[in-house]
């Protein structure tokens, strides 16, 4: 499998050079990405088993239900688009990052770098096809 720098080498190839985007052609590529990675990550997080599907919701959402895809701060600058757990009704980032990582207490299971390894591929791609997208349309407008 070839690394990341490989794999943006062959994407810049494959469409012909650097190109010069705006901020919202950077958000649009990015959120390809963010989608492919939150549906991943949402699906990695039920399938480590931390997801009851019978628990009573109430007002805290399951860990899975709170992946979260946009601009999480607020600032748009320079076109990226976050994944993450929100915090609206409980702190899920903090309870997504001990699950990971573990603590004295419990052993961490990886579950979101596996995700995210696991999704390098696939967030390539979905980023490269709008960008091919939006190098063929400036192509046509020129």
């Amino acid at each position: 499998m070839a690394d990341l720098s490989e794999q943006l080498d062959e994407m810049l190839q494959e469409i012909g050079g650097v190109v010069n985007l705006t901020i919202e052609e950077r958000e649009e590529i990015t959120q390809a990405g963010a989608n492919v990675l939150a549906k991943n990550l949402k699906q990695a997080t039920k399938d480590a088993g931390h997801y009851n599907a019978n628990r009573e919701i109430g007002k805290m959402k399951h860990l899975a239900d709170s992946v979260d895809v946009g601009n999480l701060d607020g600032i748009k600058a320079d076109g990226s688009t976050a994944v993450g757990f929100t915090k609206n009704d409980a702190n899920h980032a903090r309870i997504a990052r001990f699950l990971n990582d573990g603590t004295r207490y419990i052993q961490g299971d990886s579950f979101i770098d596996n995700a995210r390894d696991k999704s390098q591929n696939e967030v390539l791609e979905a980023q490269s096809k709008v960008l091919k997208k939006i190098q063929e349309k400036k192509r046509g407008s020129s």
